[in-house]
């Protein structure tokens, strides 16, 4: 420092002391400003805080000026303090401390005289802060603070002259030279743009992004700089620092840009969270991948409560989070857990938890379709709206274990309510779709549960609420809690009593409601005893309530106790315990006695659950369970059983049935039931001795009794009209029970040859004799029987008939070879054959094979999830021992002789079959039945609780193949027997069908190609012989060609070459993928020319049906002539087309979800090629014209379909109803292409147009106008009938129905005739829209001439719609019946208008806006 500079600032520190601001500013205006510059550096250069006095005094002397008046001096004075304090700051920005006590103080003086400084000092402070940013890529902290106000007060000054001296100082370079004038404004512009574009240092991003964002900045400005914030994440060098940088983004779009900075924040972390997945996936064992991915969450997880606080300060910002949710194609998991964190707002949880529903659904459903839709498989992009719903919804859920433990109530909230839409009956998405939803909601909710302790509450208390109050969809979260308890039973306890408080509301709960609760509490039971007592203090108190319902619910509980403990009893643990659980069991048995001395309502459920518990291998195992069980059971055989041979009957009836109301006071039936079942097993040397000689002497009698010996006969009155009726009626039912129950007895001791076979079919035959008697007699008021036959008398349980069906109709393959896969030690060779033989005589009673075949075949259809094994060892049985031998030169005599009702044994087997498959297929389960037939294990049929483990694709592929061969084959040889095997024909073609959707629905989704392989060609033959089926000598059967229709149409998608279906789809990111088949229009030729020809096959029966005189010509006689006609017939041409305009309307299905695809397409497409690129969008093209290839194939058929004119009234209603969907789908297919801008007016588009909306509509609006012509003759002599019958009691017969037919008969076809009109007048109005839009002709082939050329009359239908009766009334009321007056739909050349009027037209089930006018 000079002498001058000393003396300079002494006089200044003096003036200082004595507060003499003027006068100092004075002093200064005098200096130069490079004096000013060197008093400020030199100042500020010392270290300690003191030396910033210097300049605070300076600042104040400008300001005294500029306060004075002195604007210019003052301007002069602070400019040049401002400048040299800027560019101290920013020489010292890398040195010194960016938060110094005197840089803060600094910071602050600036910030206040910034008011006061002239246009150009500000333009020379803001530029030198550009220039330092641009230089060193960094914003010093100091300027930070006030550069919002800087670049603020920047663009409120007005036009300046920039000079070349400016511009060479960094002020405005984009004139490239010469002096120009720039406002503020775009000076202020030019700065942030300038800012945007150099480089930031990473450690001084946050200090810029804060500095721009606190900026007032336009709209324009506002998505620059979101732009340049984004791209700066790529730049942050810590995970750390990036909630920072997200949270100005947040700040920021409080201006704007909301949509860019939700979509960029959220792109960005789908980057990061694909590269941690795919460097994980590399090194899954390194610590350093597991621990980045551990700070990736703890990261994300703080950007989600940023994002959270953001929302709740802007809504607006909720509402961007939430659009685009909505317009993504695919979610990833970050983005779905940032779904799940603005749910928690709760203006925002409804919506976003439908939204992320809607997505799960959606992308199940789409997967689905694509899968099912293989035609259009290959032209559609790969992962076309998929979403990995599962996927998500797991990675979700571990990420909550570490960062993401915020959105882990939303993520429970949302698997509760998504159970609840998937468990409802109607849903707008796919079965599978529903079923996939669960499963995975579960599998999250469990994977919760365990996690994370704070949410165990809710969920407990939510699947308590819904299992209380839900009568319906209640049953996936009893699922749910086993699956919990079964997981975790110790995470369960502390909500044990939320169990019980349900269970003590069993009068709101059903039996089996109350089964799965208490079996999902059963580990708490057996270890709590404190749970156990409340459990068991709740079922004693409802075991004996007012209700008998709430009684038999508590006795179901009980049961499920009862099979619990005798299963602990005999597990393996140490002595203390199983003492511990004898003693549970023991107590639970006494409250069983008890339950057995209620009415006879409750001791018939509790012994048929007895009879169901003791056929549990391991409930019988627990030989303490036995002992009490006898003990019990021996006491009360003793009270009816009469040892003394005086009488006739070895039971006493009498005492079974109350002398005052004449019904069971003790179902003696059931109960010998039980005690059979128990006599055959372990029990103690005394009793067991005993009870063996009681049931021969009960057997021997019972065989040798005749109805006079109960104090009955043949011509009693059985019926349940009077006592004495009801008395023989309750009577016999029990003494049919007790040789039912004797017949299950001797069977068992016939095959371990303690019994006698011929004593089995003694009884049998009385058994037979006495049901039949029963059967006959017992008739209702209406003289129709009420018991439709022996086999619903019978209580025998499905494993003890199982038990002796596979004896009486054994494999034969089993019985030949001793290398058979079910001969184990357990069951030996020797063992199997030596009861074959005993029950050779079983075999040749005819009557007694179809009697246990039926009973089996009656408890198929009841079979809980724990007889899942004794259903597939019965299919196999069924199978292997009766179908089997339809292929044989000579079948055997038991097989098909036929019994009451013309029933085979050979056709219950086949229905056996087919039952089994169908409940099988409803539980998921269907692949074990090919296993279980070809490929017998014996651990399929071994009794387990649990489903058994899912079986290898290639390994069910293998054994469909032979099943299907073989069923067809059998198929073949019954038909050659036709007419005598219809009927098994139709039970077998039903099992097939079952098998064919099974086997498609994995094919379509097999990744294993040889498997893949072997399915489609069990298919694509099953479907030839299908369709070889009608070109035989078929019977005229309704079932037979419904069920051989409905295989062919489920199997035809497997016609079409296996390459098109092996086609993955088109994946834009491949160059050396094998491009789809090219696109043509005989491509569905192979798919649907067996149909086309059934089709045609049908209609041309239906034109010469309706001119049965002959004189009528069928054109095509000459081309068809190989097909047999005589099958179709007038009730069997109904039922084909039911089954046709099923299929078809379903295929109309699948192109309205591939024409919902072509939107997404195309945005896809254009994302993947440059901006640059204007050439056609090939790939939606191509799958556009394939759409309407395919639709214009669906047409043709119609076209036929239309043309038949019906004359059945619900064939021809449905036909109207597929040409309606039809309609729908085309004008879904317009709106599409509406939204595709860039994809033209195709040449198939043309053609599917003209046939629909011209050709189609033709015969359409015949049919209406036949139709109702013909209705109104009808109502008309209705009227007349009604009239006649006027003043006299209605006659069911007479002129009243026949007046009530016509009138529902017109109303119902209003109905659909009104739904028909309006979606063809829906059609060409988006017709009629895209024309215009595309400046393409296509209003032409509306056929405006004919387009409502029926009417209906006023004058014909006025009377007959004159309600008659008040059911009439009531009728009409609740039926919208269409205006009478005769209209015509103005199709206005106005383009315009008709755009203006479909702006709020967007579903087809919306309000009708069409501009109708009267028929001149």
């Amino acid at each position: 420092m000079t002498s001058e500079e000393a003396v300079l600032a002494d006089q200044i520190a003096q003036l200082g002391r004595e507060k003499a601001f003027y006068e100092l500013g004075v002093l200064l205006a005098k200096q130069t400003e490079a004096t000013l510059y060197q008093l400020v550096e030199d100042d500020l250069s010392r270290i300690e805080v003191a030396g910033a006095q210097q300049t605070l005094l300076l600042f104040k002397g400008g300001s005294a000026l500029a306060e004075r008046g002195q604007t210019q001096a003052g301007d002069t004075v602070l400019g040049a303090i401002s400048s040299a304090c800027v560019g101290q700051i920013c020489e010292d920005n890398s040195s010194a401390e960016p938060d110094a006590p005197k840089w803060a103080v600094i910071s602050d003086r600036l910030l206040g005289v910034l008011p006061q400084l002239g246009p150009r000092s500000i333009i020379d402070v803001a530029f030198r802060v550009l220039a330092e940013l641009k230089t060193s890529g960094s914003l010093p902290a100091p300027c930070a603070n006030f550069v919002p106000m800087l670049l603020d007060t920047l663009g409120a000054i007005g036009a300046v002259e920039i000079t070349s001296a400016d511009m060479r100082a960094g002020v405005d370079d984009s004139s490239g030279g010469g002096s120009v004038r720039r406002t503020g404004a775009e000076l202020k512009a030019y700065w942030i743009e300038s800012a945007c574009t150099c480089k930031w240092h990473a450690q001084a991003a946050v200090r810029i992004s804060a500095a721009l964002r606190e900026t007032a900045l336009s709209a324009a400005q506002v998505e620059r700089v979101a732009g340049r914030v984004l791209r700066q994440l790529d730049h942050v060098a810590e995970l750390a620092e990036l909630p920072a940088m997200v949270y100005q983004l947040l700040l920021l779009s409080r201006s704007g840009s909301k949509q860019t900075i939700v979509g960029g924040v959220l792109a960005y972390f789908d980057g990061l969270e694909q590269n941690a997945a795919s460097e994980q996936q590399q090194n899954e064992q390194a610590q350093s991948s597991q621990q980045r991915w551990r700070d990736l969450g703890d990261t994300e997880g703080t950007v989600m409560l940023h994002i959270g606080y953001s929302i709740k300060q802007d809504f607006e910002l909720g509402d961007a989070l939430l659009a685009h949710a909505s317009a993504s194609d695919a979610l990833s998991s970050f983005s779905f857990a940032c779904v799940l964190s603005l749910a928690r707002i709760h203006r925002f949880e409804k919506a976003a938890t439908g939204a992320l529903r809607e997505l799960l659904l959606r992308g199940m459903h789409d997967r689905d379709m694509s899968a099912a839709a293989a035609w259009a498989r290959p032209y559609l992009l790969v992962g076309s709206g998929s979403t990995g719903g599962g996927r998500l919804l797991r990675a979700v859920a571990e990420r909550s274990a570490y960062g993401w433990d915020q959105v882990t109530q939303s993520l429970v909230h949302l698997c509760l309510t998504t159970l609840d839409s998937t468990s409802a009956k109607r849903s707008a998405f796919s079965a599978s779709a529903c079923a996939q939803a669960r499963e995975a909601c579960m599998r999250t909710l469990q994977t919760a549960f365990a996690g994370h302790e704070f949410v165990r509450g809710e969920i407990v208390g939510q699947i308590m609420q819904r299992v209380t109050f839900q009568t319906e969809g209640h049953e996936r979260f009893l699922e749910l809690l086993q699956r919990l308890a079964r997981a975790d039973t110790d995470a369960l306890r502390p909500y044990a009593s939320r169990i019980v408080d349900a269970l003590d509301a069993v009068a709101v709960l059903a039996g089996a409601t109350v089964e799965r609760l208490v079996r999902a509490a059963a580990a708490l039971f057996l270890d709590d005893a404190s749970f156990r007592t409340s459990l068991l203090l709740v079922l004693r108190k409802v075991l004996f309530a007012h209700a008998l319902d709430e009684r038999r619910a508590a006795l179901g509980g009980l049961f499920v106790l009862v099979d619990v403990a005798a299963r602990a009893a005999t597990a393996n643990v140490s002595e203390r315990q199983r003492q511990q659980r004898l003693a549970v069991l023991l107590e639970v048995v006494g409250l069983l006695r008890r339950s057995l001395t209620q009415q006879a309502e409750i001791r018939t459920a509790a012994y048929t659950r007895l009879a169901q518990l003791l056929d549990d291998p391991g409930a019988v195992q627990c030989a303490p369970l036995l002992q009490a069980l006898h003990g019990i059971f021996n006491a009360e055989f003793a009270k009816y059983y009469q040892r003394d041979r005086a009488f006739d009957s070895p039971i006493n009836f009498q005492l079974c049935v109350s002398p005052a109301t004449h019904r069971v006071a003790m179902p003696i039936d059931a109960f010998l039931q039980c005690y059979a079942k128990l006599a055959t097993r372990d029990a103690p040397p005394a009793s067991g001795a005993a009870g063996s000689s009681a049931w021969a002497d009960v057997c021997a009698r019972l065989a040798n009794a005749q109805l006079e010996d109960f104090e009955l006969d043949a011509d009693c009155d059985f019926t349940l009209m009077s006592a004495a009726g009801l008395r023989n009626h309750n009577t016999a039912r029990l003494v049919i029970g007790s040789l039912d129950a004797a017949i299950a007895y001797a069977l068992d001791g016939a095959l371990h040859a303690s019994g006698d076979p011929a004593l089995v079919v003694e009884l049998f035959t009385k058994f037979q004799r006495f049901a039949d008697v029963l059967c006959t007699r017992s008739v209702d008021e209406r003289g129709r029987r009420t018991i439709a036959g022996a086999s619903e008398l019978s209580q025998m349980t499905l494993p003890a008939v199982l038990r002796v069906l596979q004896f009486v109709a054994p494999d034969a393959r089993r019985t030949d070879a001793s290398a058979h896969a079910l001969n184990t030690d357990a069951t030996p060779h020797t063992w199997f054959v030596e009861r074959v033989g005993r029950a050779g005589m079983w075999r040749a009673n005819p009557a007694l094979t179809r009697h246990l075949l039926d009973v089996a075949l009656a408890r198929v259809s009841s079979a809980a999830e724990p007889l899942t094994h004794a259903v597939l060892h019965l299919a196999y049985v069924a199978y292997s021992g009766a179908l089997a031998h339809c292929t044989a030169a000579e079948q055997p005599a038991w097989l098909v002789e036929r019994g009451t009702k013309g029933r085979s044994a050979l056709l219950i087997a086949a229905e056996i079959l087919a039952a089994c498959s169908t409940m099988l297929s409803g539980r998921g389960l269907l692949d074990h039945v090919f296993v279980a037939v070809v490929r017998p294990q014996p651990q399929l049929f071994a009794f387990d609780a649990d489903a058994p483990d899912a079986q290898p694709v290639a390994v069910v592929a293998q054994c469909a193949e032979q099943l299907m061969g073989a069923l067809r084959t059998a198929v073949d040889a019954l038909l050659a027997l036709r007419p005598a095997m219809v009927r098994e024909t139709v039970s077998l073609l039903a099992a097939q069908h079952t098998f064919a959707l099974r086997l498609a629905h994995l094919c379509c989704r097999c990744a294993d190609a040889p498997a893949r392989a072997q399915l489609y060609r069990t298919l694509n033959e099953t479907a030839r012989w299908a369709f070889s089926l009608f070109g035989g000598d078929l019977p005229g059967d309704v079932a037979l060609l419904r069920h051989a229709s409905a295989l062919l149409i489920g199997c035809q998608p497997f016609l079409q070459p296996e390459s098109a279906l092996a086609h993955g789809g088109v994946d834009l990111a491949s160059s050396d993928q094998a491009e789809p088949p090219p696109v043509s229009r005989h491509m569905d030729d192979y798919e649907f020319g067996s149909l086309s020809r059934l089709v045609s096959s049908v209609c041309r029966a239906t034109r010469l049906l309706s001119n049965e005189d002959g004189t009528a010509h069928d054109e095509d006689d000459e081309d068809d002539d190989e097909t047999n006609l005589s099958v179709f017939t007038a009730r069997t041409v109904p039922a084909l087309v039911t089954v046709t305009v099923a299929w078809l309307r379903a295929e109309l299905h699948q192109i309205d979800w591939a024409a919902a695809q072509l939107v997404s397409t195309m945005r896809r497409e254009l994302a993947t090629r440059p901006a640059q690129d204007d050439e056609d969008l090939h790939v939606t093209i191509r799958l556009e014209r394939r759409i309407c290839l395919r639709l214009h194939a669906l047409s043709t058929l119609a076209s036929q379909l239309l043309a038949a004119r019906f004359a059945h009234a619900s064939a021809g209603d449905q036909v109207l109803r597929m040409y309606g969907d039809l309609h729908r789908t085309f004008a879904q297919l317009t709106k599409c292409k509406l939204a595709l801008t860039q994809v033209p007016v195709t040449e198939a588009y043309v053609d599917a147009l003209a046939l629909i909306c011209t050709q189609l509509k033709s015969h359409a609006d015949q049919i209406i106008v036949e139709r109702f012509e013909r209705l109104g003759a009808m109502n008309a002599e209705g009227g007349g009938a009604e009239k006649k019958h006027s003043g006299k009691k209605a006659d069911k017969t007479g002129g009243a129905a026949a007046g009530k037919h016509g009138l529902r008969a017109l109303l119902r076809s209003s109905t659909v005739v009104s739904s028909l009109v309006y979606q063809m007048e829906y059609t060409e109005k988006q017709v009629v829209l895209l024309g215009a839009r595309r400046k393409t002709p296509l209003a032409h082939y509306l056929k405006r001439s004919s387009a409502r050329d029926f009417r209906i009359r006023t004058a014909d239908l006025a009377e007959p719609l004159l309600p008659t009766t008040e059911e009439d009334e009531q009728e009409m009321s609740d039926i919208a019946v269409p205006s009478p007056t005769d209209m015509d739909v103005d199709l206005d050349s106005n383009a315009e208008e008709e755009e203006e009027e479909d702006q709020n037209q967007d579903e087809p089930g919306g309000p009708r806006q069409k501009r109708l006018r009267p028929n001149q």
